[in-house]
């Protein structure tokens, strides 16, 4: 008998009988297998083991039944949760029954009977279908007879075994990409070879390189892509302008960064006669000279998005596209794809146009300098005209921003860490980067742009009514309701609640209790758990809304520099204005999919990368800070001590429970907060505490306090 039909014949019986278990002459027998056969019938057995079909317990073997497969997310602690499709809840699986599976690895999973109600859903991973990488950045080490790897990854539980005759010329302590090459045995290191070393960890950018490595994010372009780009004429043809709505004479301009070199829109306003607005959110055009299927598009698909680094960025176009070409660069002609716009004085859009464009930005703003004028202080050299256009802008914002929060938009209020480096890339400077009504006026007018982009492409259809065109939107889902419960569990421990609706809850819910802990001790806290709470935004091809923004319809379009979703809606914004045919309704309706999956991975990984730059940075400047002392708030209680946050650089540190020596103090885990059992001296989430730096840990991140009585 072949070794399929024998195959065939186990599956079939072990189907039949989900609830045995056989030993392989059981088996024979019930198969009315000759004993000769016994060998095959075992080598079977182990085959479907490996693959995970069968499963064996002592010596004998059985079905295993409700296999998924999904992705695996690993934490701190060695934990795993596997997401699979179609499940609210993610499977929970023991670091000792993870395998040799890796934070993000497509892996298969047997799910665990609940042994009670209530209790979270657990499994065990049976094999890794797909691997999510195969490079890591680690620490290299060598002794006399072997040499390993120390990877930065907290996630991944492993050192790195290298041969020696793999090591190339890595060196003690100096920071190496590994290449892994083999992992199959749970009881074994992983093995692989030093493909790149970074330098030694102290040495100028290493520390910011191996956080690109790590994410395997890439500065240098493809020859085929320079050499394609190289090519691209930087004149405008006056055919291309004819085409186009000539808009050069309007008054425009842009508002960025002070540090931008890329500047992907600019903006206009007019009053009219009628009394209300005219908005113009001009888009740089790159679909013009980034073409479908070129080398160009295809790198950039692959990068998804460009990464801005403390240090540095990992632009998604070569810099002849980004910083020159397809830059609203003050003074120049450029190409752009145009939302106008018509606003009533209450905010709402009663008329739009998108077109293809041509611009002349007359000045470029940074965000504080259009502060200060929304502040009062003009520049004297600046055209009267330009600042009162500024002027006008922020009165339109505003009316913009009171709009969006009447229907319940959440409008969280979140700074950022910003640093000054020396020339060794040392952090000199830490502060932090609060949020001004110039952000907010540049933030309100691209909200605006993006929401009409796709209400005008929802809300069209096929000819002959056949259903709506294909578009990639911006979605965002509700909160699940273990983050929501949780959430609601925080706001009561500081007398807070939140109304919901026949048990569900709304944006605008969400917004009043932002509204009504502004100023006390825990919004900031408060603010930082309810982003948490929310769901992931991503790309989709699917429009199920944006719950944090309350809109029924929002895209990406106004950052196709920077965003490789935003190129994908210019061009299909183009095909359906020249009339998409049903063969390529039918190609986006097969792409879309992959692509939006692909962009929203892309755009994880990026900001994975920007926040582990940060969190270095933050962790080096605070080496020149130890024993200095602060004030700080509690961000967060656990078993084995308190986080507190330095407001005035947003860095947070640990004081360990053991520290705390006036007292013996036992975790109170539904408060939030740590009891001294003497004493009755309470630390709680919000609380203003004095500390002092006492130690910090560069390789871990790790930045340790002391309480100052």
């Amino acid at each position: 008998m072949k070794e399929k039909n024998i195959q065939s014949k186990i599956l079939s019986h072990l189907r039949e009988h989900p609830n045995q278990s056989y030993k392989p002459k059981e088996l024979a027998k019930q198969l009315l297998l000759d004993d000769r056969q016994l060998d095959e019938i075992l080598l079977t057995l182990h085959k479907l083991v490996t693959e995970g079909v069968v499963g064996k317990k002592g010596k004998k073997f059985f079905i295993r039944e409700n296999q998924l497969v999904g992705t695996l997310s690993v934490n701190k602690n060695g934990e795993g949760f596997v997401t699979v499709d179609g499940y609210d809840e993610d499977f929970f699986v023991a670091p000792s029954r993870l395998k040799t599976a890796m934070n993000k690895d497509k892996v298969l999973i047997v799910p665990f009977k609940r042994k009670q109600q209530g209790k979270r859903k657990e499994a065990e991973v049976v094999k890794v279908v797909e691997r999510a990488r195969s490079r890591f950045v680690g620490t290299f080490e060598k002794s006399a007879e072997f040499a390993f790897v120390v990877p930065d990854d907290p996630k991944m539980r492993r050192d790195i075994y290298i041969p020696l005759e793999k090591i190339g010329t890595a060196r003690n302590g100096q920071k190496v990409v590994v290449n892994l090459e083999l992992w199959d045995d749970e009881y074994l290191n992983p093995q692989g070879a030093v493909a790149e070393v970074l330098g030694y960890p102290n040495e100028k950018g290493v520390d910011v390189l191996s956080v690109a490595k790590q994410h395997d994010l890439h500065f240098d372009f493809p020859n085929a892509v320079e050499r394609e780009c190289e090519k691209i004429d930087a004149e405008i043809s006056e055919n291309e302008i004819q085409r186009r709505l000539d808009f050069r004479k309007g008054l425009c301009f842009t508002i960025d960064p002070f540090d931008a070199k890329d500047f992907d829109d600019a903006v206009s306003l007019e009053l009219l006669d009628n009394g209300h607005y005219l908005l113009g959110v001009h888009i740089a055009d790159v679909s013009y000279y980034v073409r479908e299927a070129t080398e160009l598009d295809k790198e950039a698909f692959i990068r998804g998005t460009s990464t801005y680094l403390v240090d540095r960025v990992i632009p998604m176009l070569p810099e002849k596209l980004s910083n020159e070409l397809c830059s609203l660069r003050p003074g120049e002609d450029k190409l752009t794809f145009s939302c106008f716009m018509e606003i009533t004085p209450s905010g709402d859009v009663i008329d739009y146009d998108i077109v293809e464009s041509v611009i002349h930005s007359h000045h470029r703003f940074t965000y504080e300098e259009v502060q200060q004028i929304i502040s009062g202080k003009r520049p004297g050299d600046l055209d009267r005209k330009i600042v009162d256009e500024v002027l006008l802008m922020h009165k339109a914002s505003k009316i913009l921003t009171q709009k969006r929060l009447s229907v319940g938009s959440i409008d969280f209020d979140t700074p950022e860490a910003k640093f000054k480096l020396d020339d060794d890339g040392i952090p000199i400077e830490c502060y932090r980067k609060d949020r001004l009504d110039s952000h907010r006026l540049v933030e309100e007018f691209m909200l605006l742009a993006n929401q009409t982009v796709a209400k005008h492409v929802g809300m069209v259809t096929h000819s002959g009514g056949k259903g709506a065109y294909p578009f990639l939107y911006r979605v965002h889902d509700k909160p699940v309701q273990e983050r929501l419960e949780n959430f609601m569990t925080l706001l009561k421990v500081f007398g807070h609640q939140l109304q919901l609706t026949k048990g569900q809850v709304t944006p605008k819910q969400i917004q009043r209790v932002i509204e009504k802990v502004k100023g006390k001790k825990e919004d900031r806290l408060i603010e930082k758990v309810a982003i948490r709470t929310m769901a992931k935004a991503e790309y989709s091809d699917k429009n199920i809304g944006h719950f944090g923004l309350a809109f029924d319809f929002y895209s990406h379009f106004t950052s196709p520099i920077r965003r490789f979703p935003d190129l994908i809606v210019h061009r299909m914004l183009k095909e359906y204005s020249d009339g998409m045919s049903t063969r390529r309704v039918e190609w986006w309706n097969d792409k879309l999919p992959g692509m939006a999956k692909h962009c929203s991975n892309r755009e994880k990984i990026a900001t994975e990368a920007e926040r582990e730059s940060i969190k270095i940075k933050q962790v080096e400047f605070m080496m020149q800070h130890v024993g200095n002392e602060y004030s700080g708030s509690i961000s967060g209680v656990m078993g084995f001590g308190v986080f507190v946050e330095i407001a005035e650089y947003l860095i947070e540190g640990l004081i360990h429970i053991r520290d705390l020596k006036d007292d013996y103090y036992t975790y109170d885990e539904k408060n939030y907060r740590l009891m001294g059992e003497r004493k009755k001296r309470m630390f709680q989430l919000g609380d203003e505490v004095r500390i002092k730096v006492v130690s910090v840990n560069r390789e871990k991140n790790e930045v340790d306090f002391m309480l100052i009585e």
